[in-house]
């Protein structure tokens, strides 16, 4: 669960690392820094984020399609919840 929440967070902040470094390119040419686009990095950031929520949801999981067979007890041992396909 850490590690997704950290892939999340990464991508929020690659569009600031992408601005860190133009800035960096840039700062021997124009020794002035020019205004911070804030509302752009951090709206790109979000839809980064949400992005790779959606895709994760339409590529991962089992398939919905079959019977669903509850958490059960065989053998003593605990078997989970799956979907058996028709």
């Amino acid at each position: 669960m850490i590690r997704e929440i950290g892939e999340r967070a990464l991508l929020f902040l690659v569009p600031f690392a992408i601005y860190g470094v133009y800035l960096l390119l840039i700062w021997r040419q124009r020794p002035n820094r020019p205004p911070t686009p804030w509302a752009l990095l951090f709206i790109t950031g979000l839809i980064l984020f949400v992005a790779s929520f959606v895709y994760v949801g339409l590529t991962e999981g089992e398939s919905t399609k079959g019977v669903y067979v509850a958490p059960h007890v065989a053998n003593g041992k605990i078997v989970p919840g799956h979907v058996d396909a028709k």
